[in-house]
């Protein structure tokens, strides 16, 4: 093969990755689209209710609930767009310049009464189990950048209220597992041998995933994942039937 010959078929290969990466970022952006326009579609519609004066008061009372609700999905999707572009640009890989001594169980606490609106219109509820974090961590915290280890919780949290059974409990408590953990644990959709080997890939989704919530990204898991790979620390799946808990999992030396 001449070089002319091998420099066209490195052009066409090249010309095939850019057509693929264009199709990728297409659906990747018309998903993004279609994810952030159904909470700014609920937030109108309910602000459009709200100024109706025949609704009575008590109803008034649940649409700003709504309001709420809807406006916390919206920004949790928005900070979830905007981690992904910064871990994927590989100059920021591995630079976290934020290190904080985190209280693992109040922001535990906080992040699941973040939620806890989302909960409640699903009926479900979420309880955080203070007493596993007494028990793990005393008064001891995780170093660590907290934005990010807040994002990763925060993605757990939400996939717990998007795919747990109405009726339910989701649990936030502490691990010990090859260090320490954070749980969330939730009863819904039973994970298959399949989808547990891919549910940190990006974008994947496994198919009864898409059968009960059809929009979805599949970046959250990823997320949370990467957050922990820079934190030298891992996220591990344990499953039985229904029951699905997600844990987090930090080095013992991030601990003091």
């Amino acid at each position: 093969m001449t070089e002319s010959e091998i420099l066209a078929k490195h052009v066409e290969e090249l010309k095939k990755e850019l057509q693929t990466t264009k199709a990728q970022t297409k659906n990747y952006l018309q998903n993004v689209a279609h994810q952030l326009t159904a909470p700014l579609g609920a937030i109108k519609w309910s602000i459009e209710a709200l100024k109706d004066e025949t609704i009575p008061i008590s109803r008034k009372s649940n649409l700003l609930s709504s309001v709420y609700s809807q406006a916390s999905i919206l920004v949790h999707l928005i900070k979830n767009f905007a981690l992904m572009s910064n871990l994927d640009a590989d100059e920021e890989l591995g630079q976290m310049r934020n290190q904080d001594a985190v209280d693992l169980m109040r922001l535990s606490i906080n992040l699941a009464n973040d939620f806890q609106p989302q909960a409640f219109e699903g009926e479900k509820k979420i309880t955080v189990n203070n007493e596993s974090f007494k028990k793990i961590l005393g008064q001891r915290m995780v170093h660590a950048e907290k934005n990010l280890v807040a994002q990763a919780i925060s993605n757990l949290l939400e996939n717990a209220v998007k795919y747990a059974d109405s009726k339910t409990t989701i649990t936030v408590a502490a691990e010990k597992v090859g260090g320490v953990g954070v749980s969330v644990t939730s009863e819904g959709i039973p994970i298959t041998q399949v989808d547990k080997i891919n549910l940190f890939q990006r974008s994947f989704r496994g198919a009864v995933a898409k059968q009960r919530v059809a929009a979805g990204t599949g970046i959250g898991l990823y997320l949370a994942s990467r957050v922990m790979h820079l934190h030298q620390g891992e996220i591990k799946l344990e499953t039985q039937g229904k029951i699905s808990r997600f844990i987090l999992i930090f080095p013992a030396n991030r601990i003091k």
